[in-house]
């Protein structure tokens, strides 16, 4: 799915001070925020070099609880959340399906980093779909993770965060496409 004739918008990269600001909630859901909707989903289809499955709003400089995924089930769907909230969450938390051979999380506002987080195998979230109607789902596996990575995105949070704190290691991919573990001295 490729979205023609809309402009992409510059996502953010560390250090900048902007992916730390905490989102605020999109009080009305006007031709604005529908106009910035298109740009965020042109955004993240059309990126390249690496793909994405999650752009949130504040990765190209808006403070608003939004975000979107792109996920390619059997076939790609982009979905949009605005103002998003977990109702329930797993008690268990997961690397990834297999233990032994984490999901290493990315993200395009840090590349080449990538990085084992602890994260709910479920989620039951609320949010508010374009058209302004309340919907709710639950959510798992890797659905689940990526909608957690991009909530923690709507708080000011990136991954590296969760992963440092959790002593888990970071890795940078090199010029080989391999991934090589990095040193903090």
């Amino acid at each position: 799915m490729i979205l023609y004739n809309i402009p992409m918008l510059p996502i953010l990269q560390v250090p900048n001070p902007i992916l730390r600001q905490k989102s605020k909630p999109v009080a009305h859901i006007d031709t604005k925020v529908i106009g910035f909707i298109q740009q965020l989903e042109s955004t993240l289809v059309n990126q390249d070099h690496p793909k994405g499955v999650g752009l949130s709003a504040i990765q190209v400089g808006k403070p608003w609880r939004i975000f979107c995924t792109y996920l390619p089930r059997p076939k790609p769907v982009i979905k949009i959340f605005i103002n998003p909230q977990i109702t329930a969450k797993s008690k268990v938390l997961t690397l990834g399906p297999d233990q032994n051979q984490p999901i290493l999380e990315g993200c395009l506002s840090i590349p080449l980093i990538y990085g084992p987080v602890w994260r709910h195998q479920w989620i039951k979230l609320r949010w508010q779909m374009a058209n302004g109607k309340w919907t709710m789902d639950k959510f798992s596996d890797f659905e689940a993770r990526v909608i957690q990575h991009e909530l923690d995105h709507l708080n000011g949070i990136l991954f590296p965060d969760r992963s440092l704190k959790d002593k888990l290691p970071l890795y940078q991919e090199t010029n080989q496409k391999k991934l090589k573990p990095l040193s903090y001295a």
